[in-house]
């Protein structure tokens, strides 16, 4: 026993290194709140883990810093402030340094200037350390919009995959959480994609002192498809002892409940079924999204599966624009091509095939709100703008939330987002300009107005110019009425008006196209590059015009 305390009381002062795995042990300050660890990307990533009475609480990766680090990230402790954390690393070499300099307090490095760092959008959320992808569990419970994504708290290259979360009541400025919401602490289980209900009728059974929990589901990687609790509105998670509702090749599972049919329904990305292709036997492996039901949300049952899709599924109705028919169902995978049809509660009918959504290539692993009130009654949907973000200690960002709306157009339904109208509280200062010729004696018109995030709304008259359009911050947004082109897109136009929206932030442009038939998502350096907004038109020989009907500026307060 004395020895014991002896070896204690050494770990709390120093690290100690058994073989190749050096050790220590902090306490926690009854102050402190974060774990802090220098990190740096010129050196190697080491296994390391915390522990808290002899049990692995994380497990990650991270470049721990030999000199002076690049930025300092965090783990949350305040859970065990006035108790010891035992951290474990490996292989460390000359990277002990960084083991050693790992320290606890009240603040991180680095904190005085989050939100303000050079590359830092400002209207887009991102993390404050690390690296972020998929948008996870979006729902709004209890007055609040959740936020939750995949995020590594510990480096900002992809890995350690945590549920990130954030919280927001009007959609725009969100709070990230002290801690990670949900991350199961084993290299060979992490937490992928998923989803999040709220169980209003009990179906499940999960409800407890009158509190309906918010129920999270998940891929766990080394298990199958998880279920995690959380009964303070999102605070904390505990696991479901019956784990996993379903073992699978696949992930990413998106749950909601099918009044019809009075049942629940999982989306979720599938590789384990095959299907036939020949008379010898041979099967080949169906790739796409299966589509599983259960009555309780515990166990499910396969139902049919739609091929051409790959991860991070999404199944949901809309109705169609100026059509009091009826409604359309809408299904999609990662990259947001997606598939018009009619869904049954069990099996997905095409009616229209693939269909581009994002043409700008970033938008990403899109997903919607679940539990929206009735009274609101809008598809929101968030996606991950896969835009990196060099040299800064966070990586990536989310697009802004968008209202997905169903138009027909030439025999063809088009998903369309435009951005969520709250953006409007954001307008800090505007500026507006009217009935502007644009011909041959005047081809291009320059607002004395410009800024690094900006949300720009231009609508044209046409005209017979050969082509016309914004340049917003050094990226040119044109529109070939020759060729019936924007930006080398297909995208035929039979009225005389267009419209152009463009949110700018400092590392990214989000561009809608007539309320969102034509949609893009850019990378964009609107703090290096020129600042200007500019309107122009070509091809304006002789009689030829294009007319800016009214062009809009509005520079956008932080959401920080």
């Amino acid at each position: 026993m004395k020895c014991m305390s002896l070896l204690l009381l050494l770990l709390t002062f120093s690290s100690l290194s058994y073989g190749q795995t050096s050790i220590r042990q902090i306490k926690i300050g009854k102050d402190d709140r974060y774990l802090n660890f220098p990190v740096t990307m010129k050196d190697g990533l080491k296994k390391t883990q915390i522990l808290f009475d002899g049990k692995v609480i994380d497990e990650f990766t991270i470049r721990l810093s030999k000199d002076k680090p690049d930025y300092w990230v965090f783990f949350d402790a305040s859970p065990y402030r006035g108790k010891a954390l035992t951290l474990q690393s490996e292989n460390l070499g000359s990277q002990q340094k960084g083991f050693d300099d790992i320290f606890s307090a009240g603040n991180f490095p680095g904190e005085d200037s989050l939100y303000k760092e050079r590359l830092r959008p400002q209207v887009h959320f991102s993390s404050r350390r690390g690296w972020l992808n998929d948008p996870n569990g979006l729902i709004f419970a209890n007055g609040l919009y959740h936020l939750f994504y995949q995020h590594n708290p510990y480096g900002t290259n992809w890995g350690n995959m945590h549920w990130g979360h954030a919280v927001s009541k009007d959609l725009l400025h969100w709070k990230e959480q002290s801690g990670e919401a949900w991350y199961t602490p084993d290299h060979d289980d992490a937490a992928f994609s998923g989803s999040a209900v709220i169980d209003p009728g009990d179906t499940s059974g999960f409800r407890k002192n009158g509190i309906d929990p918010i129920i999270a589901f998940y891929t766990s990687t080394g298990r199958g498809e998880c279920i995690a609790l959380s009964y303070d509105n999102g605070k904390t998670f505990k696991d479901y002892e019956g784990n996993p509702i379903l073992k699978h090749q696949g992930r990413d599972p998106k749950i909601f409940w099918y009044a019809p049919g009075k049942h629940w329904v999982m989306a979720v990305y599938d590789e384990s079924h095959t299907k036939d292709i020949g008379s010898a036997g041979q099967k080949k492996a169906i790739h796409g999204i299966a589509i599983y039901t259960s009555s309780d949300l515990k166990s499910w049952t396969y139902q049919s599966i739609l091929p051409g899709f790959y991860e991070c599924p999404n199944l949901f109705q809309l109705p169609v624009e100026g059509d009091t028919s009826g409604k359309k169902w809408v299904i999609y995978g990662g990259s947001g091509k997606y598939k018009v049809g009619d869904f049954d509660g069990k099996k997905f009918t095409v009616e229209q095939d693939l269909t581009d959504y994002d043409r700008g290539g970033a938008a990403y692993a899109s997903q919607m709100f679940s539990n929206i009130p009735s009274d609101d009654g809008r598809q929101i949907q968030i996606a991950w703008a896969r835009i990196p973000v060099p040299g800064m200690p966070f990586n990536q960002c989310m697009g802004f939330p968008v209202e997905l709306k169903l138009r027909k157009k030439y025999n063809a339904y088009v998903l369309c987002p435009s951005p969520v109208n709250e953006i409007r509280s954001l307008y800090k200062d505007s500026h507006a300009y009217e009935n502007i010729l644009l011909d041959e004696g005047n081809s291009t018109f320059i607002p004395p107005v410009k800024g690094e995030v900006l949300d720009v709304i231009a609508t044209f008259e046409r005209g017979d110019s050969w082509q016309f359009g914004l340049s917003i911050n050094g990226y040119e947004i044109t529109y070939d009425n020759v060729h019936q082109q924007l930006n080398n897109i297909t995208y035929p136009q039979e009225g005389g008006t267009f419209k152009i929206e463009a949110i700018v932030d400092k590392t990214i442009l989000e561009v809608f196209i007539n309320d969102g038939e034509l949609y893009l998502v850019k990378p964009l350096d609107a703090v290096t590059g020129k600042q200007e907004i500019k309107v122009f038109a070509k091809g304006l020989t002789g009689s030829r015009k294009t007319i800016l009907k009214k062009l809009e500026v509005h520079r956008l307060k932080s959401i920080w």
